[in-house]
């Protein structure tokens, strides 16, 4: 598993980045099932150890997964109350 941390991104970026993979189906949404899980296991993602940490600074973190083929892809939580984003970032 790689190593990874939660930082915190731009709110306003993210949201068109989420606009663009979604209009072009690259948005993954924890509801999609196997696609999700085929993501986090391809990834070697540690879900549960980057939900904790999303949960501590927003209330009510949705997990979202862009998966476009560029250095925007990965996993990040928002918080639509918050106006706030964190996404997951590998550590090399």
């Amino acid at each position: 598993m790689a190593r990874a941390k939660v930082v915190e991104f731009d709110y306003y970026q993210f949201i068109g980045l989420m606009r663009r993979a979604t209009d072009a189906g690259k948005r993954i949404d924890k509801t999609d099932g196997k696609r999700w899980v085929d993501y986090i296991k391809s990834h070697g993602i540690n879900e549960i150890g980057a939900t904790a940490i999303a949960r501590q600074k927003f209330e009510q973190a949705i997990g979202v997964i862009i998966d476009e083929g560029l250095d925007t892809d990965g996993l990040y939580f928002y918080s639509k109350n918050d106006e706030g984003c964190l996404r997951l970032q590998t550590i090399e």
